[in-house]
């Protein structure tokens, strides 16, 4: 069971390290779209489409290996993906939520 356990949160590692990398692929390599303010908008929600489904990936290896014994490299690999792109998307929500905030008191 603990070899089941290990493969899957490493294939979930795996499969967020694509993920991540092909939102900033993406990202770089899609041509701008649209016109004006929202000239380029596209390429910001290929980005965010494949950071969630990183996230995903990270939410499935996170409760998978949660029971690995501490120390263990498989652990670490279950935990920091969901550390960083659960970061990256909290980040995001605080930012949006303070700028709306700012606006709000700035009249």
């Amino acid at each position: 069971m603990r070899a089941v356990v290990m493969f899957v949160v490493w294939m979930c590692a795996i499969i967020w390290v694509a993920f991540a990398v092909q939102g900033v692929f993406a990202y770089l390599t899609l041509d701008p779209t649209g016109s004006g303010f929202t000239r380029g908008s596209n390429r910001i929600s290929a980005f965010f489409q494949w950071e969630a489904l990183a996230l995903g990936a990270a939410v499935v290896g996170f409760l998978v290996g949660g029971g690995l014994a501490k120390g263990d490299i498989s652990r670490f690999a279950a935990r920091w993906p969901l550390y960083l792109s659960g970061g990256f998307f909290a980040a995001l929500i605080i930012l949006f939520v303070g700028a709306i905030i700012i606006a709000r008191l700035a009249g």
